[in-house]
C-alpha cells in the first residue's frame, strides 16, 4: 500500500495508559505501535476467514477424537468470552 492510498484509522477512546501498553508491547516486539496495530488486526481478519472456511474436526487437529464433556467444556468457555465480550462493549457506549 503507498503512503498516497493508505487509510488512517483514529481510536479516540483508547486512553493514554492503554496507548502506553499498546507502544511498549510494539517497542518488545521491535515493531512501530502502527505496525503493531496492522498486524493485529491483520492476524484477525485472517484466522476469522480460517475460522469461517474450516470445519470443527479441522480445527481441533487430524484424527482427534472430542467427546461430548470436551465439547460442553469448550462451548461454555466460548460463551463465556463472547458475554464477556458483549459486557465491556456494552460499558464503552
Amino acid at each position: 500500500m503507498s503512503s498516497a492510498s493508505a487509510a488512517i484509522l483514529q481510536i479516540p477512546q483508547l486512553g493514554k495508559r492503554q496507548m502506553a501498553e499498546l507502544t511498549g508491547k510494539a517497542r518488545s516486539l521491535g515493531l512501530t505501535p502502527e505496525r503493531y496495530v496492522r498486524l493485529l488486526i491483520e492476524e484477525d481478519l485472517a484466522l476469522d476467514r480460517k475460522a469461517k472456511s474450516t470445519t470443527f474436526a479441522e480445527l481441533m487437529g487430524l484424527g482427534r477424537d472430542v467427546d461430548d464433556v470436551e465439547l460442553d467444556h469448550l462451548v461454555d468457555e466460548a460463551r463465556t468470552r463472547h458475554h464477556q465480550y458483549i459486557r465491556l462493549k456494552s460499558r464503552k457506549k
